[in-house]
């Protein structure tokens, strides 16, 4: 079985956990501190090969990063923004969406997860990134591997795996 190479651009998608703080919908309203998921909808775009590139399009390592598009992280509508996240906890008394600010810094980066990356072949001995690889992403709770990237940068060259 082959899979195909990651380069520059390439879709990072998955879910993250975050710490989050705001306010509850209870009467009188009260703090609320607690945990959301969140959309990431990223891409490979930093740390990429100065060395090999397919199609003029540099190459993704096991080195290279993913981030959000600043329109992702931008409250109240970025999809990975206080306001948009699910699965609360706790979940009562459940917090008022538009008061809620995640509070974990960076927010957006994404790097490969320990087991991603091609065994064959590598650049200056850096393994290469193959589709459907694994992607920790900016989870505050250090939750791993919430991602995977998707080759669609270039459709013919492939490793075998």
């Amino acid at each position: 079985m082959s899979k195909l190479i990651v380069v520059e651009g390439d879709p990072v998608n998955g879910t993250d956990t975050h710490n989050v703080t705001g306010m509850t919908t209870s009467n009188p309203p009260v703090p609320y501190t607690g945990t959301a998921q969140f959309s990431y909808s990223g891409s490979m775009t930093q740390g990429l090969s100065d060395f090999v590139r397919i199609d003029d399009i540099p190459v993704a390592l096991v080195t290279s990063r993913s981030t959000l598009p600043p329109s992702e992280t931008a409250p109240p509508l970025g999809r990975h923004s206080g306001p948009t996240g699910s699965s609360f906890l706790p979940p009562a008394p459940a917090p008022q969406p538009l008061s809620l600010v995640i509070m974990d810094a960076p927010l957006g980066m994404g790097t490969p997860n320990a087991a991603a990356g091609s065994a064959l072949l590598t650049v200056n001995g850096v393994k290469v990134l193959l589709d459907g690889d694994l992607i920790d992403t900016c989870s505050g709770i250090g939750a791993p591997a919430g991602s995977k990237v998707s080759a669609q940068g270039q459709p013919f060259i492939t490793c075998a795996v």
